[in-house]
Parts: C-alpha cells; sequence; structure tokens
C-alpha cells in the first residue's frame, strides 16, 4: 500500500508552479429517512477557499437544504484548527478523528468522524491516480457521530459515513465523464469506495472494498448505470473486482439528487444521488457521484439518447 507523510492532514506546500488545492470531504446517508448529507471544502495554496454543505432527499425542493460560501483565509491557517464562514475544523493527526462544525442561515452541524480502517490512496490501485485529478488522494470510511439541524427538525447521527482528501492541481474538464462512490452496511461489516473515469478515450478505475475486516484495492469493474431523461443518475450495478481476488456486487437505487455545477470553462455539472444500496444481498446505503460536461448533456437530450 502507499505511504502518507505524518502531515498529510494538513495543507500541502506549493507545487513548483506555486499552486496547490485541497479538498476534503464528509457524508453519510440516513437512508431509513431517505437523507444524505455532505460537507465538501477545497483550498488553494493562495489562500482561496470554497465550501458547501448539504442535505437532501426525495425528490421535492423542500427537502433539500443546503449552503455555499466562497472566500479566502490566512496563509497561516491550518485544518488542525481551521475557520471559515461558520465552518471550523480539528484534525489531530493523520488518519485520525475529524472534528467539524458549522453554522449557517439555514443548516447547522456538527459531528466527529473517525475512520473504521487505515486511510487509502489511489495510487495503491493498479490504475493509479491521474495527475489531472491529483497528486495523492486518500479515501477512508468511518463512523460519524453528532448531529445536524435544519430550521424544522434536528438529526442525529451515530452511524457509517465516508470521508477523502485529496491535494494537486485538479483539471475538471479533462476528464470525459466519471462515477464515483461510497456505500456501506450499517454495521460496517462492508464498506467500499470506488472511481470509475473516462479520460482522453481511455479508462481506469480506484477504490477498494473492506469485507470480513480486510481491505483490498479494487482491480477493475465496469459500472452500468441508468438515467433520466436529465441525465442524472437513477440507478447503477456493479460487480467490483479486488486485487484478493473477491467479487463484491452493488446494486444502487436513487432516493434523492443534488446538482453541482463546477462553474468552469467547460461546464463541468456534479451530481451526487444518495441511494439505497445492496451489497452481496445486504441491505445498505450509499452515494453515487457522476461528472459529465453540461454540453454533452445537452446533446444527448436534444437527440433523444437519455434515460
Amino acid at each position: 500500500m502507499h505511504a502518507f507523510k505524518p502531515t498529510d492532514h494538513l495543507r500541502h506546500p506549493p507545487s513548483p508552479d506555486g499552486r496547490m488545492r485541497d479538498s476534503l470531504f464528509w457524508q453519510t446517508v440516513i437512508a431509513e429517512e431517505r437523507l444524505c448529507f455532505q460537507t465538501y471544502l477545497f483550498l488553494t495554496a493562495e489562500g482561496k477557499a470554497g465550501l458547501n454543505i448539504a442535505l437532501w432527499g426525495g425528490e421535492d425542493e423542500k427537502y433539500r437544504c443546503a449552503e455555499f460560501q466562497q472566500g479566502e483565509v490566512p496563509a497561516t491557517m491550518d485544518f488542525d484548527d481551521f475557520a471559515f464562514e461558520g465552518f471550523k475544523l480539528g484534525k489531530v493527526r493523520f488518519g485520525g478523528p475529524a472534528k467539524v462544525s458549522f453554522s449557517g442561515k439555514r443548516l447547522k452541524a456538527e459531528f466527529e468522524f473517525t475512520g473504521l480502517h487505515d486511510a487509502f490512496s489511489y495510487r495503491s490501485n493498479p490504475d493509479g491516480l491521474p495527475s489531472w485529478m491529483a497528486t495523492d488522494r486518500y479515501e477512508q470510511t468511518g463512523r460519524i457521530k453528532g448531529w445536524i439541524e435544519t430550521p424544522d427538525r434536528r438529526i442525529e447521527l451515530d452511524r457509517i459515513g465516508h470521508r477523502d482528501h485529496s491535494w494537486g492541481n485538479r483539471s475538471w474538464g479533462l476528464p470525459q465523464h466519471w462515477k464515483w462512490f461510497c456505500a456501506y452496511t450499517p454495521d460496517g461489516s462492508i464498506m467500499l469506495n470506488g472511481w470509475f473515469w473516462i479520460a482522453r478515450g481511455e479508462y481506469g478505475c480506484a477504490g477498494y472494498v473492506v469485507k470480513d475486516g480486510e481491505l483490498s484495492a479494487i482491480a477493475h469493474m465496469r459500472p452500468k448505470a441508468g438515467y433520466d431523461p436529465d441525465m442524472s443518475q437513477r440507478r447503477m450495478s456493479v460487480a467490483i473486482h479486488d486485487v484478493a481476488g473477491r467479487v463484491t456486487q452493488l446494486e444502487f437505487e436513487r432516493f434523492g439528487n443534488l446538482r453541482l455545477p463546477a462553474n468552469d470553462k467547460v461546464g463541468t455539472i456534479i451530481q451526487e444521488s444518495g441511494c439505497f444500496a445492496t451489497i452481496d444481498g445486504k441491505d445498505g446505503s450509499g452515494q453515487f457521484e457522476t461528472q459529465w460536461q453540461q454540453a454533452y448533456i445537452d446533446h444527448l437530450a436534444e437527440s433523444g439518447l437519455t434515460g
């Protein structure tokens, strides 16, 4: 497995061209209430920062509560004691617990995330990590404890969730498409993370399977998805082959979708779906993300080839 530095939970220094981008992500699914929750933070070497925090579910806007922030932070501020526009983060060591809180106009949250296995680098997969995505990136399934508040309710959290931390400059427009997902059973007996990408006419995959207490890198997979007319993902089926020789079958069915434009020059659209899951025949839940370019989605719609 790829080795990390003890300081990889912190901000990363600029590359020789003076650029750097760190992004951090946490999520969990409250499947019994058809709700998905995520927090996403990015920070550049220049101090530009952005945050989205969202709770969504069902197909009705009344189930959606999201906040978006953009701004700047000092060069001296690091992730062991970080504050930005109502968001606070404390990370004590690499792979260790992270404490997160947010207080916004429509959404408040406070939780601690603790990993249930060693952090996993996409560099450990046979296909490796494309340079257009990141210099390095770790993914980790764990336990999330705390709460979320909206204007009309409070949700207590003590369940399985997922996090990642990516660093390096990202080209959102270079990949033609990707599918990213995480999934887990309620007891954590099976935990999955996967990423399938197509770029420059080539494809690859990354991620891991934790099953029977053993973590193994994904060797190959070919996800098959079904879409609505707007190319929002509705379902997915994939047989995941890991390097230990195991095959894990994952089925997703969406209960809610969140659309997040990247606001780049090629019109990248990220869509996040909270899903019911079946993993090797066991009930579970997870999150299924797709990346497209809006012009391609428009072309499919005009051609009547969506769905």
